[in-house]
Order: structure tokens, then sequence, then C-alpha cells
């Protein structure tokens, strides 16, 4: 009494097997459930955190104008300089008999708005003392880098002498042409 063995039916087995598939994803967490949930959560974190670091990390906006105002006022009184141009000044060396001209310009520093307005007020005086300094060089006193800055100091110490408010800084000598 041997028993027939049957083979299984393929399509019976096909539909035994699709109900429990399809049944198996709806009790798990799916990708598009975590993304629905998880992106506005984060969202909103993001935002959060922004505000709390504006509000109590990072100073007003009228703070930092008001702080960079002042550091503005102070950088701009300290290093701008007060410089006074005496332009256009035109001399004859001395011992040239007119053969020679000193075409020249000249810069004064002073430490102080109240100096450079009194410097400006005495512009003839200034004058005056650059073109008696000049006519009394010769040539060979106008020629070099040694002998400028002995002019420069010069000029510094008699423009010195006419100032009441302060005194100068330095001298600068922008236009310095000899024919």
């Amino acid at each position: 009494m041997a028993k027939e063995v049957t083979p299984p039916d393929p399509k019976a087995q096909q539909q035994q097997a699709a109900p429990a598939a399809t049944a198996a994803p709806a009790s798990g967490w799916t990708i598009k459930k975590i993304l629905m949930i998880g992106g506005p959560i984060l969202l909103v974190q993001i935002v959060a955190v922004y505000f709390l670091v504006v509000k109590f990390f990072a100073p007003s906006d009228s703070e930092a104008q008001t702080t960079a105002a002042v550091g503005e006022k102070v950088v701009a009184e300290e290093e701008k300089p007060q410089i006074v141009v005496i332009k256009d000044i035109i001399v004859n060396p001395a011992g040239t008999n007119g053969s020679h001209l000193l075409v020249t310009s000249i810069g004064l520093e002073v430490s102080t708005a109240e100096t450079k307005t009194e410097l400006e007020e005495k512009e003839v005086q200034t004058r005056d003392i650059l073109v008696t300094i000049l006519t009394g060089k010769r040539m060979e006193e106008l020629s070099t880098p040694e002998q400028k800055e002995n002019l420069r100091k010069e000029i510094h110490q008699k423009i010195d002498d006419i100032l009441k408010s302060s005194k100068l800084k330095k001298v600068y000598i922008s236009k310095f042409i000899i024919q």
C-alpha cells in the first residue's frame, strides 16, 4: 500500500503566500511615515535654535550699531591726520641769479583740529617762513636726500615757534621741482 505523492500545485502555493506578503509591511515604520513626522519636527527644532541664538547670544542691532558708531568715531578722531597743505611755493634758490627755479608744496601735520585751524589762519606767516627758508638755500643744499631731511627739520622748528595751541607732528614735501 503505497501511497501516491502528488506534487504541490504552484498556483496554490502562490495564492497562499500572497496574502502573507501584503500583510507584513502594514505593522512597521516606513520611510514615508518617518519623513512625514520627522521632517516637521526637525524644522521646528532648527527655528527654535535660531531664535534662541539671536535672542540670547547675538547683540541686538541697536547695540551693534551704537558700538560700531562709537568705535568708528574714536578711530576717525585718532587716525585721521590733520594736515595743512601750503601749495605751490615758487622761489629762486640762493646763488642762482634767477637761472633756477624751485616749485614746492609743503604739508604740515598737526595733532588736533584746533591747531589745524590756527595754522590755516596763519597761512601768510607760514608762507613767509617757507619762502625765507627756501630762498636761503643753495642748489647743493636742495639736491640730496640728507639735505631735504635737514630742510624738513628747519621748517618744523620755525613753524613750531608761531603755533600757540600745539606743535607740528611732521613736515611733508609733496612737490619738489627744480628747473
